[in-house]
Parts: structure tokens; C-alpha cells; sequence
């Protein structure tokens, strides 16, 4: 349950990212304005869903009826990697994606843990970053591991290097289901650094059920 509160409160973290960036624009670059409103909106809608989605679990549990029977939309994966950095660029800094090793392979579920860690890392910088930060996002797989890696270009977290927000602690959760881990901390950028390794094996959890 607390993965699905956690997922809709990501994306009200992106609106209001991307609002204050859509305002700060709307007089010296009407059109980036524009087109960071046009992405709001979308970010609204994917709340919205997020929504809709506790709600039918919410309801079954109290039916208690098997979760699997909710009306749940389809979870992403790494192929709207590409949509979640469009939003992220809209809000200001400069993000790219470099991926190494068969990643098509992937289970849904391994697919999803790795979107979400990326997007819970891209939120924090988000919380933290100046109009010119740049992030870069490595994935790469092979037989023994996937890992991930979000580098940005600063500012450091300043009380974030203790590692105690809930963010990392969500993030930590996901790749615990993968038999995996995740580090945080400062890098030689200037800025911040989010790893993660977790095993590709099958793994039933609540939102990949077996």
C-alpha cells in the first residue's frame, strides 16, 4: 500500500517541480511555458490513475477479495523511461539515458523496480537541483545483476548524505525484492549519486504476483 501512496505522491512532486518552472518561464519563454503546462496536465492525469488505482485496492481489501481482481492499470516499465525524462527536462536540468546489456529481457516486475528507483532518484534532484543541473542515468544488465546508476551535477544533498529520507528508503525496498541494495551519496561532480544492483530472479510481491 505505501508503494501506491508513494507512487501518486512522486507525481505531485513532478506538477509542482514542473508549475514553478512553467511560471518562472511563462514571461521570458512563452513556449517552454506552454509546453511545461501541456506536461502538468499529463502529469495530472497520471495522478489521477495512481488514485484510481489505491482506491480499487482499497476497496477490494475491505471486500476482502483477492487483489489480483482490482480493475488496476497496466504498470510502467522501461520503455516509459523516455516519457518520465521528458517531464523531468521540462522542469529545468538536462537529463540523459545510456543503457548497456539486453534490457528487453527483463521481467515486468524487475522492469518496474528499476522505473521506480530511477523515478524516486530523479525526484529528489528534482527537490534539490538548479536550473543547470545535468543527470545522467546508466542501466546496464548481464547474467548476474542489473544496475542502475543516477548521477547529477549538484547541489549536494547537504542533510540528505545521512541517507535517512524516505526516498532512499523506498528505493532500498524495491531492490530488497530483487535481492539487491542501493548507496547514496556525494560524487566527485559536485553533486549526487544514487546506485543500485539488484539480481534478475523471479521474485513474487504485491505488485508482480506470481
Amino acid at each position: 500500500m505505501t508503494h501506491f501512496i508513494g507512487e501518486g505522491g512522486h507525481t505531485l512532486a513532478v506538477i509542482v517541480g514542473l508549475a514553478d518552472g512553467a511560471a518562472a518561464l511563462s514571461e521570458t519563454k512563452p513556449q517552454h511555458g506552454t509546453n511545461t503546462l501541456r506536461i502538468i496536465a499529463d502529469s495530472g492525469r497520471d495522478a489521477l490513475g495512481e488514485l484510481r488505482r489505491l482506491l480499487a485496492v482499497i476497496g477490494a481489501e475491505a471486500e476482502d477479495t483477492p487483489r489480483g481482481d482490482a480493475p488496476l492499470a497496466p504498470q510502467p516499465g522501461l520503455a516509459d523511461l523516455d516519457s518520465l525524462l521528458e517531464r523531468f527536462r521540462a522542469a529545468g536540468p538536462t537529463a540523459t539515458l545510456d543503457t548497456q546489456g539486453d534490457l528487453t529481457g527483463l521481467s515486468r516486475g524487475l522492469q518496474l523496480a528499476v522505473y521506480r528507483i530511477v523515478q524516486e532518484a530523479l525526484t529528489n534532484t528534482l527537490k534539490h537541483a538548479a536550473l543547470d543541473t545535468t543527470v545522467t542515468i546508466t542501466l546496464t544488465t548481464d547474467a548476474e545483476a542489473v544496475r542502475v546508476t543516477v548521477d547529477d551535477t549538484g547541489p549536494p544533498r547537504g542533510t540528505r548524505a545521512r541517507g535517512t529520507g524516505k526516498g532512499l528508503v523506498g528505493m532500498r525496498e524495491r531492490a530488497a525484492l530483487y535481492q539487491g541494495e542501493v548507496t547514496s551519496g556525494p560524487n566527485p561532480r559536485g553533486g549526487w549519486s544514487v546506485r543500485a544492483r539488484l539480481v534478475p530472479v523471479p521474485t513474487t510481491h504485491p505488485e508482480n504476483p506470481a
